[in-house]
């Protein structure tokens, strides 16, 4: 009976020891590993631009704002917008009037003046003659009271009255502005007459520009001036004119200082707009300022300004339309590119990436970095290979060995 129930005891101990066993079994088969949903792509090679954005108005490449030096009074406006023209094509016509009468008031003026002077002349050329044959007659006396002198015939007090009186005919003499027995007019009053007559040309020269001429072949694009009005009184103090070449377009475009070390002349761009829909321009950078200027009142950031000449577009394509470029500033050939997104960096500063396994399980691959796009980002690394999944979408939640459930691009 001993022996009995020594061995039910034995029994009972292996029964527990079997069902601990097959519970612990039990536990660690039912123990999945937690599953994430994840978005997968294929890393293949490829080709990527790196771009520049920027927005810019349309111009012409050769642009004249068109104004007038004169105030006077619209006669004619001889174009509309729209209106092509060529160089010295006259646009609007000036009142005349006030100006021919200018004109010929500074003519009378100067022709009033010359006889005036003429008078004047004649007028001091008898004094300056009297003033010489005073000088000869007081020289022929005092040589003659010289010798009466020496033979003390006169007193040295009625000699020295003589030649007193000499020498005040020829201080008055010299008072005279003459040459060769000639007076001359004073520096100042030639001088008078030429202001005057340079004042006459100047306003004939004017008479030239109530004729509102074009400075280029082009297009008018603006026209800001009515009949009736004056030349100066312009829609909101604009121009009279616009006029702008428009066989060829560019945009002048402003580069945030941290970019434009990019950019250089060349390099190619597209360019969009509204207005073109789904067709594209092409362009080319033309110039790059030396010199860069403050983006605005509200930033410390400085920009420079960029020309891009437009090289072909689409008819559609119309100056004065707000325009975006993409500067290809770099590219990359036959590279592997992921999205920036899939990209994370470890504790250490290294960047991976999660490539997804047969099994489903992930693990992670160390990538160098190189060309950057807006959406991509090309890296190199020893672990890459065509083809392999990888996780488009990872966070910091993501380690080795863990499970995902892919959902591929495009499926």
């Amino acid at each position: 009976m001993k022996n009995f129930l020594k061995k039910k005891k034995v029994l009972l101990m292996m029964i527990v020891v079997i069902i601990a066993v097959i519970a612990v079994f039990n536990v660690k088969n039912n123990k999945a590993e937690p599953v994430i949903a994840a978005n997968v792509s294929h890393l293949e090679k490829k080709t990527i631009e790196q771009t520049i954005s920027v927005k810019a108005p349309l111009e012409g490449i050769e642009k004249a704002d068109v104004v007038s030096p004169l105030n006077y009074e619209i006669l004619d406006i001889k174009v509309k917008e729209g209106d092509i023209v060529k160089k010295d094509q006259i646009l609007a016509v000036l009142d005349s009037e006030e100006l021919e009468k200018e004109i010929d008031a500074a003519g009378n003026q100067i022709q009033l003046a010359q006889l005036e002077q003429q008078e004047k002349l004649k007028a001091t050329q008898v004094e300056y003659d009297k003033a010489m044959s005073k000088v000869a007659e007081l020289e022929k006396s005092f040589n003659q009271n010289k010798e009466l002198l020496e033979n003390e015939i006169i007193t040295q007090e009625t000699f020295e009255e003589i030649e007193n009186n000499l020498n005040e005919a020829k201080k008055g003499l010299e008072s005279f502005n003459a040459s060769d027995g000639k007076v001359n007019l004073s520096e100042a009053e030639v001088k008078d007459v030429e202001i005057k007559k340079q004042e006459l040309e100047k306003k004939k020269e004017d008479l030239d520009k109530v004729y509102i001429r074009s400075p280029i072949d082009g297009t008018v694009t603006r026209v800001n001036v009515n009949l009736g009005r004056y030349a100066k009184d312009t829609e909101d103090e604009k121009a009279m004119f616009v006029v702008e070449n428009l066989n060829k377009l560019q945009m002048k475009v402003l580069v945030s200082e941290f970019d434009v070390g990019k950019i250089k002349t060349g390099q190619q761009a597209e360019i969009s707009s509204d207005i073109m829909g789904a067709d594209n321009a092409e362009g080319v950078v033309a110039r790059i300022s030396p010199t860069a200027e403050q983006k605005d009142n509200n930033s410390m950031e400085r920009v420079i300004p960029v020309l891009i000449d437009i090289t072909e577009r689409p008819e559609s394509l119309m100056a004065g339309v707000i325009a975006t470029a993409q500067i290809k500033v770099g590219e990359a050939d036959d590279v592997f590119a992921v999205p920036t997104g899939a990209i994370l960096e470890d504790e250490n500063g290294q960047d991976k990436i999660f490539a997804v396994n047969d099994d489903g399980s992930v693990k992670s691959i160390a990538v160098e970095t190189g060309m950057e796009t807006d959406l991509e980002t090309e890296i190199t690394g020893s672990g890459l290979a065509e083809e392999m999944k990888i996780v488009v979408n990872p966070d910091s939640s993501y380690s080795d060995g863990m499970i995902v459930l892919s959902n591929e691009e495009g499926k």
